[in-house]
């Protein structure tokens, strides 16, 4: 629990500089304090030397350069500094922390009950990551395959759809890969390190990916889907993915355009709709949604 503990104090710390630039310490101390008890934590002795200590830290366990503004009397962070993809990080992990540091939620919250598995391994991985040393574990697939060994060398954590995964190379290969961490056994963190290959970007490879496919056996293609005024809502304060643009607007329809890798878990995706959607591009999407569809219609037949 104190480690929890730890990486709480962490992201309140991040969080309340970058949303509030040269905060000074004796508020920044009393807002992290505020905050953990907000969150069920009580007496765990936030002090303002434990602030000046959880800042050096930052700058290690997230590479996050935490300045001190002497003219403004006030900590603040370089805006170029938070990269997206960490930010992405610190929101999931928030939440998470948020709703799973005690169990004693209040009864006005309802959280999901049906959490992922495999999220006591983060803080495992973020050491591996961050020491670049690498890890060994059983990995089974949905598809009911025996476990099998795994060999590791991690470089990144990514959360999509409310799953986490493990980002990297198998010892000995080129490829990078993706793990589910719900499907994760017998985590050992060794003492191995590894050459970071650093050309390796892991936001550009998934920049044209929806979720956690990246593999290049998929080409970026341009996709344009048609939904309902309705759909449209939805879609416009939560995007399908950040290259969606609005192509038409009206009271009865609302068309979009993509630019992405058609990957199964955006055709999923868009199926969830399928009351409203209509694919206007490529023939090829709208051909395997039809298959779908005709045989969902076989499986659901009324006899």
């Amino acid at each position: 629990m104190a480690q929890i503990h730890y990486f709480l104090r962490n992201i309140l710390i991040i969080n309340k500089v970058k949303n509030n630039p040269y905060t000074g310490l004796s508020e920044l101390t009393d807002y992290v304090e505020q905050s953990m008890t907000l969150r069920g934590i009580e007496n765990v002795g936030i002090s303002r030397r434990t602030i000046l200590r959880d800042i050096q830290n930052i700058q290690t366990e997230f590479g996050i350069d935490i300045q001190y503004s002497r003219a403004r009397n006030g900590y603040f962070i370089e805006p170029a500094v938070l990269q997206m993809d960490v930010e992405q990080f610190l929101d999931s992990f928030d939440v998470f922390t948020a709703l799973n540091i005690d169990e004693s939620i209040p009864g006005f919250v309802f959280a999901e009950k049906r959490r992922p598995r495999g999220t006591q391994h983060l803080f495992t991985l973020i050491h591996a990551i961050k020491n670049v040393l690498r890890i060994r574990f059983s990995y089974g697939k949905f598809q009911g395959e025996a476990l099998s060994e795994r060999c590791l060398e991690p470089y990144a954590l990514k959360e999509c759809r409310g799953r986490w995964y493990v980002v990297g190379r198998i010892a000995g290969q080129t490829d990078m890969k993706s793990y589910g961490l719900d499907r994760i056994s017998n985590l050992v963190l060794t003492e191995e390190t590894f050459q970071k290959d650093m050309s390796v970007d892991i936001a550009e490879k998934f920049r044209n990916s929806y979720g956690i496919y990246s593999s290049d056996e998929y080409p970026v293609e341009e996709v344009v889907l048609s939904f309902d005024a309705e759909d449209g809502r939805y879609l416009k304060s939560l995007p399908l993915h950040h290259s969606q643009e609005i192509i038409s607007d009206t009271a009865e329809e609302f068309i979009i355009k993509l630019r992405l890798k058609i990957t199964p878990d955006f055709v999923m995706e868009i199926m969830s709709r399928s009351w409203s959607l209509k694919i206007i591009e490529p023939l090829i999407l709208r051909e395997q949604a039809c298959k779908i569809w005709q045989d969902a219609l076989k499986r659901n037949e009324i006899r």
